[in-house]
């Protein structure tokens, strides 16, 4: 019986091989990213490439596991730009669910090729010329909720807790512009008292993501 050529020996070896380099690959990443390998399709986020910058509560945000952020955002929250009780609104979903935050400020636009700027833009609804919350760093967009698409999931139990979450925030806290898809909206059953925005044409702007949001600096129009 005749032996195995070299290149028979080296076929056989080469899935071990392989396998062993998987491994190897595999804790290298481990140890890169803080014990965090990014999964395709999860919210671009900031936590285990490193320590995060910022202070306070901002800090504490950025290092909640429940809390993924693009790393426009990320920048925005190490940069103190983040209004204060929009950091604690978002606290307050993340000790229930992992929420994905894709735009305080930077990067975020109303219209495509608008430029933004302390205004909404007149062609953006029946909002339009009001204050721009996010550019002062009040507002938020959450776009997944527990790994999942706002758009299309505005019924699921997780994504109407977060609706539900923001609603027991006391008045004088709660955001007091609150927007989402529309079937979210219908779910949750609340009035602008509350907080939230009805406009139909703003729940349709807003299908695929909840948005947060504070429209003066030191008080709320919430009465309920």
């Amino acid at each position: 019986m005749s032996r195995p050529g070299r290149a028979g020996r080296r076929g056989c070896l080469t899935p071990v091989v392989f396998a062993a380099a998987l491994v190897c690959i595999g804790a290298f990443l481990i140890i890169l990213f803080g014990g965090e390998i990014p999964v395709p399709g999860r919210c671009p986020t900031g936590f285990g490439w490193g320590t995060p910058g910022g202070a306070g509560e901002a800090k504490e945000l950025l290092e909640d596991r429940n809390f993924e952020a693009s790393p426009a955002a990320v920048r925005d929250l190490e940069a103190g730009i983040v209004d204060e009780r929009l950091i604690s609104s978002l606290q307050a979903t993340a000790e229930e669910h992992r929420v994905c935050v894709t735009a305080f400020k930077e990067g975020h636009y109303f219209l495509p090729g608008v430029p933004e700027s302390t205004g909404i833009p007149d062609g953006y609804g029946e909002a339009g010329g009001l204050p721009n919350t996010h550019y002062y760093g009040r507002a938020a967009d959450i776009r997944q909720v527990d790994g999942k698409s706002v758009r299309g999931n505005g019924a699921d139990p997780d994504v109407v807790d977060v609706g539900e979450i923001l609603a027991g925030i006391p008045p004088e806290q709660r955001p007091d512009q609150i927007i989402g898809p529309p079937d979210w909206t219908e779910t949750l059953d609340r009035s602008q008292d509350e907080g939230w925005i009805l406009d139909e044409d703003q729940l349709e702007l807003h299908e695929d993501h909840i948005h947060i949001g504070y429209r003066t600096e030191d008080s709320t129009s919430n009465t309920e």
